[in-house]
């Protein structure tokens, strides 16, 4: 890693960055701030937590110029994302003379015209509502030249790919484009070759999974999962934690049950209004001690104390696994990663295993039924494993293996309830 100072900035940067404890770069910032200095293109694979928000915050204010209008723009697939780089930017940019306007749809259209016409150095914000401002002419895209798209997989994945496509291709023709992803998905590759053909590629050092995490799962049947829950935060005692549930209905579920059992815990999901989202999220920055999240809602969320991360219902995809416990072991600390699987998915778990190089050692609670597994760890189709207790499970009927008893053993949460 080199220190800012020695990276050709100006002195003012420099300075303000030491004032927030920024003195030396993360291997993303090392090797794009350089790049982006000399206005070149980049294609940065980099996971979340790797320091990108720096890697392209702090060249662009180097070399943004105050008064002259426009020039930057910055794409994120969430609102909480998009005030979490306005946050960023104000802290960094604050000695220059610089502004950013924030735009994002679930608030008032007039007071983001009304910034947009001061003429701010910086655009930050979602793609639904930046294509919105322009067509309504608040928003001058073919003076931009300089495009940064952060989150590309997550952002193009969520069904912004023509908004994408559209604003990118309505900004200057002589524009850079600043693509961050953790994953190279189709979509990114296309907007990528449609928009960057003399880009740099990075493939950060910093894109694995974390090594300093603790891999953990426990088994249970459906309506076994809360009173499982409860005894690992007995047992673990969390300082601060983000469960993950799979559906908005489930994370309110979650919530009210944790509270019930007298935890401290607030919740960010799609059927919150955007500041009740804004205030869960200040209210876990500020000393709540439990988050529980939905992917989506949970996007781009960086809160550096997060000790575990713990899935209450197990991703739907391999690399939601990375992305999730990715929000924990930040900044040289260590982390813990705990999820709560069905006995059929435990097939699932195995792939994670493996795509993600891991080790997910089970705890040793009782009451959990036996795993049913498609397959063993490589992938070999085999069925049920022999000899621990794989049992079968055929038809509706669902047979308890294991002799797991009632959900009053765990205390509170046993009650059966439906996803």
């Amino acid at each position: 890693m080199v220190k800012f100072d020695e990276l050709g900035l100006k002195k003012e940067l420099v300075d303000s960055l030491k004032k927030i404890k920024f003195t030396e770069t993360t291997d993303i910032q090392e090797r794009v701030i350089p790049i982006i200095l000399e206005e070149k293109s980049v294609i940065a694979k980099s996971r979340t937590g790797s320091g990108k928000t720096g890697a392209y915050l702090i060249p662009l204010i180097n070399l943004a110029k105050a008064g002259k209008g426009t020039k930057n723009l910055i794409l994120l697939p969430t609102r909480e994302l998009a005030i979490q780089v306005q946050n960023v930017f104000e802290k960094i940019a604050e000695p220059m003379g610089l502004s950013a306007t924030l735009v994002y749809g679930g608030v008032s259209m007039g007071r983001q015209a009304e910034e947009l016409s001061y003429g701010p150095e910086f655009v930050i914000g979602t793609p639904g509502r930046i294509k919105d401002m322009f067509e309504r002419g608040h928003l001058k895209l073919p003076k931009i030249d300089k495009v940064v798209l952060d989150e590309a997989d997550q952002m193009l994945d969520m069904g912004f790919y023509e908004d994408v496509s559209y604003i990118v291709d309505k900004t200057s023709k002589e524009r850079k484009v600043y693509l961050f992803s953790a994953t190279m998905t189709d979509y990114v590759k296309d907007i990528s070759s449609k928009f960057m053909d003399d880009a740099e590629t990075i493939n950060s050092s910093e894109d694995r999974m974390p090594a300093d995490i603790s891999h953990t799962y426990v088994v249970s049947e459906r309506n076994m999962k809360f009173g499982f829950l409860i005894k690992y935060i007995e047992e673990q005692n969390p300082e601060k934690a983000v469960i993950f549930s799979n559906t908005k209905s489930g994370a309110s579920f979650i919530s009210k049950r944790l509270r019930e059992s007298g935890y401290r815990a607030v919740q960010i999901h799609g059927d919150l209004t955007q500041k009740q989202r804004e205030m869960s999220i200040k209210s876990f920055r500020k000393g709540e001690r439990f988050l529980i999240a939905t992917d989506v809602a949970a996007r781009g969320m960086d809160i550096p104390s997060i000790t575990h991360i713990i899935n209450y219902d197990l991703p739907r995809e391999q690399k939601s696994y990375v992305h999730r416990v990715g929000r924990t072991a930040r900044f040289g600390r260590s982390g813990n990663a705990m999820s709560i699987i069905l006995p059929e998915e435990s097939s699932m778990l195995g792939r994670i295993r493996k795509s993600a190089g891991i080790e997910i050692s089970k705890l040793p609670f009782e009451g959990q039924p036996n795993e049913v597994r498609e397959d063993n760890y490589y992938g070999d189709r085999r069925g049920p494993r022999r000899g621990s207790g794989g049992g079968s499970r055929q038809g509706s009927g669902r047979k308890r293996y294991g002799g797991a008893s009632s959900p009053s053993r765990f205390g509170r949460g046993g009650g059966k309830r439906k996803s």
